[in-house]
């Protein structure tokens, strides 16, 4: 017989199509648990027992579990399966390996020998046994915890035993804390961090410092996750030349418009005067309906040099006042209803100057078309408030103020509004004389119960022009088209009164009007008096427009703006206090790019030849470096003061950051922080040092661990 020479290449493929397919044909086991199905190379049954042995890319699947390796043994029986070589168990959306995996199909349990469990996004938990004991629930013998990539990892916890639920938080007995292969914290009875939740009850990392003026530190807090819309954070907090104090935040969630939060801290320093020191905060921001909101903002603080010693930045340091308001707002489309109640705490004076408001209500009606009057607008202001101080006067007051205008167009030109109004102001309270307190010295004004009624008239008209020209850039520094604009403003203002005096001062400071030393001060409506003045400005803006590439659009921004303007009061005379001529005010933009900004302002006074105020603000960015600094100037109030700040990305993973805060007019340093910032794949370190002028040092060394929060960094009192 003669035999093909194409009998046995025939013959092998056929073998590998046949093998090929019966891969990838899957056999279904059927039990008492449900459906196992198998896919394997090869799967073989072992006598008449249920057992079965796969080889070769095996995959058994049930349900969300699904079990890789290269050979797996199977009882059908009873569920049971060895997996080894390449052994992979997939828990949901979490990958174990080990070197063998033993697991029950039916009863959902198992063990992982010498393992490693990756919890997305970057948990990992290795041990010599991980046992399935629930629904993601793990027991683990000897196991490491980490988020790190490297291994051995930059940092881990290592434990003598622990219980992970991949879905919620891990808990470690005889715990220690690694750095690389070093025991930074050899020994932890206890430790709890979160896998893949945010929010988990247990402690938090610890918070770690030094205070030349307050001692070394520590915050050790809890965290307690009450529901989905609520939790409270709780801390002890020691200092070594203080004593130990208590904080806390509750934060809640009524709806997906309401929500606030409330905070405090309380120190008995025993360790100093035994005095009892703290602060309160309270906000909520609640919108009822697209119109109706409700907010507040509360704070307190135990006494006046609280937050200059246990504040954190410049500007809680050096506020003059903590204040407080809650308001209720109803809105229209022209029209809006304001109720605040405010009140707030004097961090300066001896004596008790507050001015409070309780309440303060407001309706007022934006410019609109006068119904059945053609071209006249109105508009409408009114306000009643009650004042309530210690010391100084106090009493009611009514205030409503409306005005009518008449648009009108000179050709296109130019625009004129004249205006007339009134003003009618109830107070319940006249001025009767002035005293000097006993305690402090302070200048108050003495009232008695007398109402009456001030009114007022005033007209005038507002002109203003606009004059347009359009140039083209041709691309040079990217920009296509400019914009010129000059607009010209004059204001004429007339007001005549009646009932104008023994008008009580609605101003902190026991009745002395001071501007400068408090926003509250009601000068717009209890001092005015006959005024016959002109307000003239001239604003000049160069607005550009980005070269537009395919498919691109042009991006339009001010480029350079330049106000000034200026005050001619017609009723003063040289035997007034108040000259003819207000200072000289000007106001300066430049912005070239995204990278460059300027901004400044000045006052200068046209009779003495001085320059009253300067403020400039100066920000570049180039490249990876950012540099921010600002200027202060007010004769008037004393103030000369230099701020500045700068950002650098030195490398990747390295940047630095310092600012300064400069009064120089005394000629110290209020406040200088430098810090370094070092980030890696799994953990970062901040070190920062802070100067104060009042001969404080801080230093602080924060360690960020990936997943799980900050180890250090600032207090936050």
């Amino acid at each position: 017989m003669v035999r093909s020479p194409f009998c046995p290449a025939l013959a092998a493929a056929l073998l590998a199509l046949t093998s090929a397919a019966a891969a990838q044909t899957p056999l279904t086991l059927r039990g008492e648990g449900g459906e196992i199905s198998v896919i394997a190379d090869r799967v073989e049954r072992i006598g008449r027992d249920s057992l079965f042995v796969a080889t070769g890319n095996v995959e058994v699947t049930r349900g969300e579990s699904r079990l890789q390796a290269d050979r797996v043994e199977l009882n059908q029986e009873t569920g049971e399966a060895v997996a080894q070589g390449r052994a992979i168990f997939f828990d949901g959306e979490d990958r174990l390996v080990g070197e063998r995996i033993d697991y029950n199909f039916k009863s959902g349990t198992g063990v992982i020998h010498n393992g490693s469990a990756f919890v997305a996004p970057y948990y990992r938990i290795s041990g010599e046994r991980l046992e399935r004991v629930g629904e993601r629930v793990y027991n683990i013998w000897r196991g490491i915890f980490t988020t790190c990539e490297a291994d051995p990892p930059p940092w881990s916890f290592k434990a003598g035993q622990a219980t992970a639920d991949l879905d919620d938080y891990i808990v470690a007995r005889d715990a220690s804390f690694w750095v690389g292969r070093f025991p930074l914290i050899p020994w932890v009875p206890l430790l709890a961090a979160p896998i893949r939740r945010e929010r988990q009850t247990g402690f938090l990392l610890p918070t770690l410092g030094a205070s030349s003026r307050k001692g070394a530190f520590a915050k050790i807090p809890f965290f307690w996750a009450i529901s989905d819309s609520q939790d409270l954070t709780l801390s002890v907090d020691t200092f070594t030349e203080r004593g130990v104090g208590l904080g806390g935040e509750y934060r809640y969630v009524l709806s997906e418009s309401s929500r606030g939060s409330l905070r405090g801290f309380f120190i008995r320093e025993a360790l100093r005067r035994d005095d009892d020191r703290g602060n309160v905060g309270f906000t909520h921001d609640s919108q009822i309906t697209r119109s109706l909101s409700v907010k507040a903002d509360v704070n307190l603080v135990s006494d006046d040099r609280y937050l200059r010693e246990y504040g954190d930045s410049l500007r809680e340091r050096s506020l003059q006042r903590v204040q407080s308001n809650v308001f209720v707002s109803q809105r229209w489309e022209s029209w809006s209803l304001v109720g605040n109640a405010q009140t707030y705490q004097d961090l300066t004076p001896r004596r008790p100057v507050e001015l409070q408001r309780l309440p303060e209500i407001k309706l007022n009606g934006a410019r609109q078309p006068l119904p059945g009057a053609g071209a006249l607008l109105y508009e409408v202001e009114s306000s009643f408030t009650n004042f309530v101080r210690d010391v100084g006067s106090d009493g009611r007051r009514a205030d409503l103020h409306p005005r009518l205008f008449l648009p009108l167009s000179a050709a296109g030109y130019f625009a004129v509004t004249p205006f007339v109004g009134g003003r009618a102001t109830y107070y319940d309270t006249r001025v009767t004389g002035m005293r000097v307190t006993r305690k402090g010295g302070l200048l108050v004004e003495e009232t008695r119960d007398d109402s009456f009624i001030r009114g007022l008239g005033e007209a005038g008209a507002d002109l203003q022009a606009r004059a347009t020209g359009i140039y083209d850039a041709g691309g040079t520094a990217g920009i296509a088209r400019l914009q010129h604009l000059i607009e010209p403003r004059v204001n004429i203002t007339e007001i005549r009164g009646v009932n104008k005096r023994d008008i009580p001062s609605f101003a902190p400071g026991a009745g002395v009007v001071n501007p400068l030393a408090t926003p509250l001060a009601d000068l717009g409506i209890d001092r005015i008096d006959q005024i016959r003045r002109v307000t003239y400005s001239v604003t000049n803006r160069l607005n550009a427009k980005t070269v537009a590439g395919p498919g691109q659009e042009a991006v339009r921004w001010e480029l350079i703006r330049f106000a000034v303007g200026q005050t001619h009061d017609f009723l003063s005379t040289p035997h007034e206090q108040r000259e003819r001529f207000s200072d000289l005010v000007g106001d300066l933009l430049v912005q070239p790019s995204q990278q460059f900004r300027f901004r400044g302002d000045a006052r200068y006074d046209v009779y003495g030849g001085a320059i009253r105020s300067v403020n400039t603000d100066l920000s570049a960015t180039i490249r990876d470096v950012t540099a921010v600094v600002g200027t202060r100037f007010d004769d008037r109030a004393a103030i000369e003061f230099v701020k500045g700040e700068l950002q650098a990305k030195l490398t990747s993973f390295l940047d630095v950051r310092g600012s300064t805060n400069w009064d120089s007019r005394a000629g110290v340093a209020l406040e200088n922080r430098i810090g370094v910032d070092l980030r890696f794949q799994c953990w970062a370190i901040s070190v920062e040092y802070i100067n104060r002028h009042n001969s404080e040092d801080e230093f602080r060394l924060s360690v960020n661990l990936l997943g799980l929060g900050t180890v250090g960094g600032r207090s936050g009192y």
